[in-house]
């Protein structure tokens, strides 16, 4: 018989990230070995998702990522930041950081390479903050959030999403 295991946060569908990436400036290798990759996202959108409160909607004024690839090749660690201005004309500033699975369809986008094609959700992890200008959102700066993206190809480039959860903590007694 296995112990009921106890005190673990859950997570609550928060909202969606989406950002179209519009120019890459590569940095070359890094004082750690490290392979470095500025992605600009210069448009794209952060929606709760329904039943989330606050509920907000908004569209992303600037965004970046401070991208780098690990020595091995093997992964790569985003770091990214992004600016969004709410309905109402609030300002939200978002900050990521998270690990991704290089397996050779990520790592076809993130080398910009001819033949990437869209990759779906499984290969990459995140945490994230916010913090708000609106009252009303204020909550959501008292909060961490957990992340699952994947990158979408089409004929106009490629867009990130990435799906927020909030991370709820446990309210067990042992």
């Amino acid at each position: 018989m296995s112990a009921k295991v106890s005190g673990f946060p859950s997570l609550e569908p928060a909202f969606i990230i989406k950002g179209r990436i519009s120019n890459v400036s590569p940095l070359g290798l890094i004082h750690s070995g490290s392979k470095a990759v500025h992605f600009e996202v210069s448009s794209g959108t952060i929606e709760s998702v329904p039943g989330f409160e606050p509920a907000f909607k908004s569209e992303i004024t600037f965004g970046a990522d401070w991208f780098s690839i690990d020595h091995d090749a093997k992964y790569g660690r985003v770091d990214i930041r992004a600016i969004a201005k709410t309905q109402e004309g609030f300002a939200i500033d978002v900050r990521s950081q998270g690990v991704i699975q290089l397996a050779p369809p990520m790592a076809k986008i993130f080398n910009m390479e001819p033949d990437m094609a869209t990759v779906p959700f499984g290969m990459t992890t995140s945490s994230a903050t916010l913090v708000v200008a609106d009252p009303a959102l204020k909550v959501l700066e008292n909060s961490v959030f957990a992340g699952n993206s994947r990158m979408i190809v089409d004929q106009q480039g490629v867009t990130v999403e990435v799906r927020q959860s909030l991370v709820v903590p446990s309210t067990d007694k042992e």
